[in-house]
């Protein structure tokens, strides 16, 4: 079907329903035919995965444990629906819960390449910020999860939304199961297919809101028909209202393509039109970034230019360029004022579109791929189903032949005069017949029954344990001690091999769940405030609307994807912990917070604060410091008096022991200035300047052992320094 249009991309984007758009007899007539498009395409994908829609039912039924109303052997024959596939869903959801949602800090930035701080302020500033979205905000955000861990392993795969609600006027990120969100069976993935279609029930007075806020083209759409009851329906209390204001209508809003510029190439849209009576009511774009032609040439002209200004000898200070340097330089300068007047041409041209990215809701969770290459994964509801129904068979036909056995069924014979109908004995009772025992023994005949047969009872045990292995839900896995003898290592390793099938689901969860936290993250992006203020963890913060346009691809969830027990989480943390007290280069405080997230201490951040750390002008780094610093040893402290102590003694006796060399060296001096003297006053030169030699020597001896002194003094303190100090390697 041709759907196309003239009008301008430009007004199509600033369009809040293009709808409006679309006036007149024409406009009109273009609605028509896209609402009978969208219904038509999506009741040819609902055809293409018919068959996994059956499937599907009877996992759910088997999952909910939906008996019915048997007929054969006998009217209300045993319908025994055996767990497994119950039990399996439990034990996924019970491991995949706890394990990926850590709140608080549910969402965690990990910061690339150099930092001088800004970008780990920006960092904490984004996790706080998005967990309080997911966990505050959006209140139905956990909860969805929680459905959601429980669906995954029945269905095969589940749905999340992530788009901005122009209603609740916030991002908001919610669960759509896979029986309403219907795409082509064979279609490559979520982004590459060419439409989507979810199926969207809105009452009365929402789609009146939505019309009065200008979202929905304003319609008459009339009553709404009430569709047939099912027995399935009516007995899990599924049956519709029947006042027509209780019940809601269906729309389908499909995520296509329609070429409405006219270009001949097609733009995403978000096409709302409602089932019954195939009227649109809302057409929006999801247009991200746009390639034109001539984008594409101004982008290959500005690397151009700098290469060719790049390429210019470089002069230094005071350095006078020559001759062809100047007609280099001249020439390059002509030619990069020609490529500055092709870029505005460029810009002034109406732009060619080359390829249009289109925005994506949704975000996939699967849990096996497919072999056949479906777009829909698999379940334990398509794997464990056949040898479920295979269990509910023999575990029935056992039940109903015990039953057989345990009652009285025959034949009673002509002879026999008893009175007709049916017979019914209490204990101690005795009834009357009108015929001797011989001959009431042989008129009745009792039905010859077998016992119930031990090839089924271990067929049964067979079935039930290979669908365990299938559902990793062995005794082992579901926390039952398998035997008195068996030793912890080997325990160990049923354990983790158990958990392998589970490592392979929960990378793929892992997956899916930061590739939602990235499409809120670019939500985020376009519609936050310049400034938003929320109030998270008892503490008022702020983000930036600037903060997000960073590269989204650092967001991580908080949950590790290689450990999902609790024990195995212990064990890795513990391992670090001791590392870092024998190996030097751990940050202390990282290896204190994933030791307390493994323990699951409630309140971890009130036991083990942190605030941010501030450098000398009291301006934040960014890095988060202990609150409480960690108080001295006292044996290290006493040790540290003891060497002070050791210090100042070794000072006083070398400060004692210079005193004394130069007292003795100023006796000695006075001595020989008396002799001195006593020689001057007899007149004899030559014991006067044999007495100035000696005098000489003795002021030369005198310095030297003060130096001596001072050297000596000075490598105690150093050595006494050093032992008093305790090293740091290896701490």
């Amino acid at each position: 079907m041709e759907l196309k249009a003239k009008l301008s991309l430009d007004k199509i984007q600033d369009a809040k329903n293009v709808t409006d758009l679309l006036t007149g007899d024409a406009g009109e007539k273009l609605l028509e035919d896209i609402g009978r498009d969208v219904v038509q395409c999506y009741d040819v994908d609902k055809q293409s995965r018919s068959g996994w829609e059956k499937k599907m039912s009877n996992a759910t039924k088997l999952a909910l444990q939906l008996t019915e109303t048997k007929s054969y052997p006998w009217r209300n024959a045993a319908n025994v629906k055996f767990p497994l596939l119950t039990i399996a869903a439990l034990q996924f959801q019970s491991r995949a819960y706890p394990s990926l949602i850590k709140t608080p800090d549910l969402v965690k930035y990990r910061v690339q390449g150099k930092d001088d701080g800004q970008k780990a302020a920006r960092a904490a500033r984004i996790s706080a910020h998005m967990s309080y979205q997911l966990l505050e905000q959006d209140e139905g955000w956990e909860e969805d999860q929680d459905k959601a861990f429980l669906a995954l392993p029945i269905l095969g795969c589940i749905f999340k939304k992530s788009y901005y609600d122009p209603v609740a006027e916030h991002n908001k990120s919610v669960l759509v199961l896979p029986k309403n969100l219907v795409v082509h069976y064979y279609a490559k993935s979520i982004e590459e297919c060419e439409r989507k279609t979810e199926i969207v029930e809105l009452y009365d007075r929402q789609i009146r809101e939505r019309e009065l806020r200008g979202i929905f083209k304003e319609h008459e759409y009339g009553p709404t028909e009430v569709g047939e009851i099912k027995d399935e329906d009516e007995r899990q209390g599924l049956v519709p209202p029947l006042d027509e204001s209780d019940r809601p209508r269906i729309f389908l809003e499909q995520h296509r393509y329609l070429d409405l510029d006219g270009d001949g190439y097609k733009e995403p849209y978000v096409v709302t039109v409602d089932k019954e009576t195939k009227k649109v009511a809302r057409i929006v774009p999801r247009m991200g970034k746009i390639t034109t032609e001539q984008s594409v040439e101004i982008k290959e002209t500005q690397a151009r230019i700098k290469s060719l200004a790049e390429g210019l000898p470089q002069l230094e200070e005071g350095q006078q360029p020559t001759q062809d340097q100047m007609i280099q330089a001249q020439r390059v300068e002509q030619t990069i004022t020609a490529m500055d007047e092709r870029v505005k041409e460029l810009a002034a041209q109406k732009p060619k579109v080359l390829k249009i990215e289109a925005v994506e809701h949704y975000t996939k969770y699967p849990f096996i791929p497919s072999p056949d290459g479906g777009f829909y994964d698999l379940g334990f509801g398509a794997l464990l189903s056949p040898i479920n129904d295979s269990v509910n068979t023999i575990l029935n036909q056992l039940i109903d032949a015990g039953t057989l056995q345990n009652s009285n069924t025959g034949f009673i014979g002509k002879g026999a005069r008893i009175k007709g109908g049916k017979i019914r004995f209490e204990p101690n009772e005795w009834k009357r017949v009108n015929s001797t025992g011989g001959a009431l023994r042989d008129s009745i005949v009792p039905l010859p029954v077998n016992q119930p047969s031990d090839v089924l009872f271990n067929l049964l045990s067979l079935l039930i344990s290979y669908a365990e292995r299938v559902g990793s839900v062995t005794d082992a896995m579901m926390g039952d001690n398998p035997g008195q003898n068996t030793p912890a290592y080997n325990m160990s390793a049923m354990l983790e091999q158990g958990l392998q099938v589970f490592n392979g689901i929960f990378k793929r969860v892992y997956r899916s769940q930061r590739s939602e936290f990235r499409k809120l993250y670019k939500l985020n992006a376009i519609y936050l405030d310049q400034e938003e203020y929320f109030s998270y963890q008892d503490s008022d913060s702020k983000v930036l609307q600037t903060d997000y346009t960073a590269d989204p691809k650092d967001l991580i969830p908080a949950a590790d994807p290689n450990a999902f027990s609790n024990k195995e989480k212990m064990m890795k943390a513990q391992a670090v912990r001791e590392a870092s007290m024998s190996v030097p280069g751990y940050d202390p405080v990282k290896v204190e917070q994933r030791f307390l997230e493994s323990m699951d201490i409630p309140d971890a951040a009130e036991v083990f604060p942190l605030v941010p750390g501030k450098d000398e002008e009291g301006n934040e780094t960014g890095e988060m410091v202990l609150k409480y610093p960690p108080q001295p040893d006292p044996s290290m402290e006493i040790e540290k008096a003891d060497m002070q102590r050791r210090t100042l003694e070794g000072q006083s006796r070398a400060e004692k022991d210079m005193i004394l060399a130069e007292s003795k060296t100023m006796v000695d001096a006075a001595t020989i200035l008396k002799i001195k003297a006593e020689i001057q006053a007899m007149g004899e030169s030559a014991e006067l300047e044999q007495l100035k030699l000696i005098e000489k020597e003795q002021d030369s001896l005198r310095k030297s052992l003060v130096e001596v002194a001072k050297i000596e003094q000075a490598n105690k303190a150093a050595s006494n320094g050093v032992a008093g100090e305790p090293s740091n390697s290896g701490t």
